[in-house]
């Protein structure tokens, strides 16, 4: 049951990913039928993010509360509404409206989702684990892009959104066989647990978020999302109206680099598991891998400015992203460690700050595109400076500021080992 939970989580993710990134996929099509100007797109890929940071904290408590089956379950079906809800788009403020209640909706599930399969693996896989779910999203954004193209190409945009949403009714329907713990024996655990939450006292809450640990372990996450949403939002027009690739090309290497993204931010999980495995210590295992991972992350991707070869942006690409990320995994599991109870609710603190970035991004990408004038390569080459020196920046802070619990996480490591009969 725990690895049939965690591919569900996966699939889930790719579906949410999906959501996301189709709309860059169709930038094309949809800014030319409606007649759409870049600041105007920018606002499309910005209005995605309005209400996404707030639904993401209110859902992830809800879930904490109520379940994270109940809460997923309900989410996937407002998901599958949305989409087919596509078909009835006629205008740019349908566009902005139909895009701001999908963030809505789709707010809750990554930090549900990462809380959720943080209850069914032991601490030497946890990393492991949420760096699977996290591909999912990987995925989701773009090696499924040449499919989601050829939908789009051949069936047309809105179609192609109508079919995501059959995608998560499938998921909904696939997702009721799963059990909400892993062990029956957690039933007392979650009692206590749902008493804590009673006794959580707010000053001591946001003392807690105030935290070094907590707030550059959330700004660090917040400066990667910015690439997370560039990724989704700019990639696809980015390599067609700068590296002059044809939208088959840009397809398969939105593909290409997902995969080879997904294998080094695994690897780099895989790492600090094995490092946590051996030494027990977070500060070493998990903020010194991710704040190095994310270093030279953001000089690959500064390094797009420089050399605009098509091979060499896909190749530096794949790193940028590949490396950057690795604090998507492993930053949730720095949050649930401060206060495990409320892993839900970190998690979500973790996220939604992140994604306020995804309020911010693709309107600073698109006014700094449309400052360069007519000269579109020089507008791309400030957005990614802009973009690599802050995540460069924070990664330093990250280093320097956070500074896990380490005994909290010796008691996790010795007194949470899932029981084997999980497997």
């Amino acid at each position: 049951m725990r690895w049939t939970v965690l591919l569900l989580l996966f699939l889930g993710m790719i579906i949410n990913f999906a959501d996301k990134s189709i709309v860059g996929l169709a930038a094309v099509p949809i800014m030319k039928e409606f007649n759409l100007s870049y600041a105007d797109w920018g606002l499309v890929g910005s209005s995605y993010y309005w209400l996404y940071p707030v639904t993401g904290v209110v859902g992830a408590a809800w879930a904490d509360r109520a379940g994270a089956k109940k809460v997923l379950g309900f989410l996937m079906i407002m998901w599958t509404v949305l989409q087919f809800g596509v078909l009835a788009i006629t205008a740019l403020p349908l566009l902005i409206l139909y895009r701001i209640l999908l963030g809505a909706f789709e707010g809750p599930f990554s930090p549900v989702a990462y809380s959720h399969v943080n209850k069914w693996f032991p601490p030497k896989q946890k990393a492991f684990a949420t760096s699977v779910v996290v591909s999912g999203g990987t995925v989701g954004a773009m090696i499924v892009a040449p499919l989601l193209v050829f939908l789009i190409t051949t069936m047309g945009w809105k179609i192609a959104f109508a079919c995501l949403g059959a995608a998560s009714f499938v998921w909904f329907f696939l997702f009721q066989f799963t059990k909400e713990n892993p062990n029956e024996v957690y039933v007392e655990e979650n009692k206590k647990k749902k008493e804590k939450l009673e006794k959580l006292n707010l000053k001591d809450f946001l003392v807690l978020l105030a935290s070094r640990s907590a707030l550059f372990t959330t700004l660090a996450y917040c400066s990667t999302y910015l690439l997370v949403v560039w990724f989704s939002v700019w990639l696809p027009i980015y390599l067609v109206e700068a590296v002059n690739m044809s939208s088959a090309q840009m397809g398969y290497s939105v593909a290409i680099i997902g995969v080879a993204s997904i294998a080094i931010y695994m690897g780099v999980s895989v790492l600090s598991d094995h490092l946590f495995k051996n030494n027990q210590n977070w500060r070493v295992s998990r903020v010194f891998v991710v704040a190095g991972a994310m270093i030279i992350g953001a000089l690959f991707m500064a390094s797009n400015t420089f050399f605009q070869n098509p091979v060499w942006v896909v190749l530096a690409m794949c790193f940028a992203k590949g490396l950057t990320y690795a604090i998507i995994p492993i930053g949730p599991t720095i949050m649930i460690n401060e206060l495990p109870e409320r892993g839900g609710l970190m998690t979500s603190i973790l996220t939604s700050s992140g994604n306020i970035a995804g309020i911010i991004a693709p309107l600073i990408t698109g006014y700094i595109i449309s400052l360069a004038g007519g000269d579109k390569i020089v507008g791309y080459n400030l957005s990614i400076w802009f973009m690599a020196v802050l995540v460069f920046a924070f990664a330093i802070l990250f280093a320097i500021f956070v500074k896990p619990t380490s005994l909290k996480g010796n008691i996790d490591a010795q007194q949470n080992e899932l029981p084997e009969n999980v497997n």
